[in-house]
């Protein structure tokens, strides 16, 4: 063992019999995980919005939607989809014909939006949600959380279904078999949505085999689908409205960027008061081992080595602290995960529960940079060591 290294231990050790001095140890090492379990779970939460906003998009949307401006169906959608499955950036496309309609049952009336999707959607996207039932058939359909708990109805039973009728004023009436309920964690498709097959839906509705209500385009870079959807606008010509899965969600996307940069930075400040506890701490040991240090360069020793047994004590200080903080946040990331403990007003926040993310980056960036930090703040107390007079300190000790 490094000889700075096992002094360090030894002061520490001696330390921990000095009431103040371990009280101080306590409060620095506390307050340094603080800081960083604070900015772990910001961070994680922020980086759960994204990721749910971003899991929700590709299962009922898709990275980039393209929709009619006038009138409320793609006529061609197999000639569009061929088109636009050319333009360079983009990986897959898929469409889905939506109808706002209401859905009647013996506990009452809801509106709802019907979700016709295809196959390939139903098994990939729609599927992984289900929490109950069979999921989409052609004798089925699969109901948001929300809307069968308002409608009281659970899979098997049947409900009313009263649709518009482009051809005529009399609505279109035709009865669904719930076929499993589904939990997306988004509360506007858990309060609405009622999935069914594509080919379903058309036969219903009454509409030709050839229409879709939007192109689901799936890029191959997410990062860059503003610019695949710009080219998809101009291959789809003025009648298309073309759009991202960050515009569909603007409001919660916009507020996540609000709070990318403001949270890091206040919740940063207490990182940053946590440590100058560690400044005191360091200069009470300085002052508790006076004697000690004037011993050592008696005997031989550097400053710079009295110096390094001071960084060491800082370093330990702000490792302790730092991973304490990132544990209690990771098992508040994995009870929140599991539990769903926090829950928020989906009308208001978009989701039910309180998002988090189990995203390594901030269980290692967090704690690496406390530690930088205590390494910094105890450069003063190490030039204060290094500084002692040995005759001085031993006359006056």
């Amino acid at each position: 063992m490094p000889i700075t290294v096992l002094l360090a231990s030894r002061f520490a050790r001696s330390l921990r019999a000095e009431g103040f001095a371990r009280f101080t140890t306590i409060v620095s090492v506390f307050s340094v995980a603080l800081g960083s379990l604070a900015l772990i779970i910001a961070i994680s939460v922020l980086r759960g919005y994204e990721e749910k906003i971003e899991e929700t998009a590709m299962r009922f949307t898709s990275h980039v939607e393209a929709k009619p401006i006038l009138g409320d169906v793609i006529g061609n959608a197999r000639g569009s989809m061929e088109r636009v499955a050319a333009v360079e950036g983009v990986a897959s496309v898929d469409i889905v014909l939506n109808r706002e309609a209401l859905a009647r049952t013996r506990s009452g009336v809801d509106g709802i939006v019907l979700s016709g999707v295809t196959e390939h959607r139903a098994t990939d996207f729609i599927r992984p949600m289900i929490i109950r039932g069979d999921g989409v058939s052609a004798n089925g359909a699969v109901l948001g959380e929300s809307i069968a708990a308002n409608l009281g109805v659970d899979v098997g039973d049947t409900i009313v279904i009263y649709a518009a009728n482009a051809e005529s004023t009399q609505p279109i009436l035709f009865t669904l078999r719930v076929g499993g309920v589904l939990r997306s964690g988004m509360a506007t498709y858990d309060n609405t949505v009622v999935v069914m097959p594509l080919h379903i839906i058309r036969q219903k509705l009454r509409l030709p085999d050839d229409v879709a209500s939007s192109l689901l385009i799936t890029c191959t870079d997410k990062t860059r689908a503003r610019r695949v959807a710009s080219r998809v606008r101009d291959v789809l010509g003025p009648r298309a409205y073309v759009l991202t899965y960050l515009d569909t969600f603007q409001a919660i996307t916009a507020w996540i960027e609000l709070q990318k940069e403001p949270i890091p930075i206040v919740l940063g400040l207490i990182s940053i008061v946590a440590v100058f506890t560690v400044i005191s701490t360091l200069l009470i040991a300085v002052v508790e081992k006076t004697r000690s240090i004037a011993i050592l360069m008696t005997i031989g020793m550097t400053p710079m080595r009295i110096m390094m047994i001071f960084l060491v004590r800082s370093i330990t200080i702000g490792a302790i602290g730092s991973a304490l903080g990132a544990l209690i946040a990771l098992a508040f990331v994995w009870i929140q995960s599991t539990w769903h403990l926090i829950r928020l007003d989906g009308a208001i926040y978009y989701v039910s529960v309180l998002p988090v993310s189990f995203s390594p980056a901030p269980f290692l960036i967090v704690p690496a940079i406390s530690i930088g930090l205590c390494i910094i703040v105890a450069v003063v107390p190490m030039i204060m060591a290094a500084r002692i007079r040995p005759a001085s300190a031993l006359r006056f000790s």
